[in-house]
């Protein structure tokens, strides 16, 4: 098993000439799950990952990113007004189902990595619902 950043992961899945615009891990399933997450020029790529080191575990999917949407907002989880750290975002996949994601870039600290990822995908992807 390799160890890779997720820019390097989803570059491995894109196609030639895409370039990959912003990638980073996530957490699903109440946090059960990791998953790595990139948008390319063309595509919003999810790929399966090991949950306690970053590793490439397989093409979840990848979808024309003129095709996916997000919700209007997301939402920031705190704890007596402390951040917590979470952040979920909803993406409405091109086939219509729906996935929400908690893009923090490690499961303990890291407070503000969920709320500035989320960012980078709301200035990439175009499409609201």
């Amino acid at each position: 098993m390799r160890t890779t950043g997720p820019e390097t992961i989803i570059a491995s899945h894109a196609k030639p000439g895409e370039s990959v615009r912003t990638a980073f891990t996530a957490y699903v399933n109440a946090g059960l799950r990791r998953r790595v997450i990139g948008a390319t020029d063309r595509r919003l790529i999810v790929v399966r990952s090991g949950y306690f080191s970053l590793s490439d575990k397989g093409l979840l999917w990848a979808d024309p990113i003129d095709q996916v949407a997000l919700y209007g907002s997301y939402t920031v989880w705190r704890n007596s007004g402390l951040n917590t750290g979470n952040a979920y975002v909803r993406i409405r996949r091109a086939d219509g189902s729906t996935v929400t994601f908690n893009p923090r870039d490690s499961f303990i600290g890291q407070t503000g990595s969920a709320e500035a990822n989320i960012k980078k995908l709301f200035a990439l992807i175009s499409g609201r619902v």
